[in-house]
């Protein structure tokens, strides 16, 4: 009896030696899950009077920015604003804002050449051009001093082109009046597609530009105050 249960135990030792060791099983590591879509980046800090003024990309930032005086794509061919950003009295921002909604589903919106100039970059303006038919004296005022003028066109969305609008922004000639019929058909739409949104929102147009448009709200006072650059 004894030797078998020492040859019993003897296989048994031998079976437990010829088993592989057992290894620690693996972590399995799952991969932490992103956001579908990734937050934009914070936007900088406001830097003005809130109850003066609105920057309009601030309200949406698909309008585009062109701010042709902060370079020398002008027709005075130099830099007048020391850097280009875009306020307007809060009433306008919001009126240019929904001109821009309107103009949406046309898979259209607005690009911005000038918005508020203060009144010393009215002054510099004058010291180039002192021509009362296209720039105007800075005692008097420009209603984009008011914070209540706009130069502008209309861009596709998808690709950022310009509607043919006939001329160039800038143009001084009979081309750019608004009262001028002898285009090409399309160009006459074009302009019918922007002059028609801005008047639905209070704009009036005037007849020597086609892209200039004054607000017809309240007579805003003349302002002196100049945005910070970054």
């Amino acid at each position: 009896m004894l030797r078998y249960h020492l040859s019993w135990l003897l296989a048994a030792l031998l079976c437990t030696c010829d088993r592989a060791p057992e290894l620690p099983q693996a972590e399995i590591a799952f991969p932490v899950a992103l956001p579908a879509v990734m937050p934009p980046p914070p936007q900088p800090a406001i830097d003005y009077d809130t109850t003066e003024w609105t920057e309009l990309i601030r309200l949406d930032s698909s309008i585009v920015l062109e701010i042709r005086y902060a370079t020398d794509s002008n027709f005075m061919e130099r830099r007048i604003y020391d850097c280009g950003r875009c306020f307007y009295r809060p009433a306008v921002a919001r009126a240019l804002l929904a001109v821009h909604h309107d103009l949406r589903p046309l898979g259209l919106g607005l690009k911005m050449y000038d918005c508020y100039r203060p009144g010393p970059y009215q002054q510099r303006l004058w010291d180039v051009m002192p021509d009362a038919r296209y720039v105007a004296h800075p005692a008097r005022g420009s209603v984009h001093s008011r914070g209540a003028a706009a130069d502008l066109t209309v861009v596709e969305l998808a690709t950022g082109r310009e509607l043919d609008m006939g001329t160039p922004y800038d143009f001084f000639g009979e081309e750019a009046y608004t009262t001028t019929t002898d285009l090409p058909e399309p160009v006459l739409k074009n302009r019918r597609t922007l002059q028609e949104a801005m008047r639905r929102r209070g704009f009036s147009t005037i007849r020597t530009e086609w892209w200039h448009f004054n607000y017809g709200g309240p007579r805003f006072p003349l302002s002196e105050w100049t945005w910070a650059c970054p």
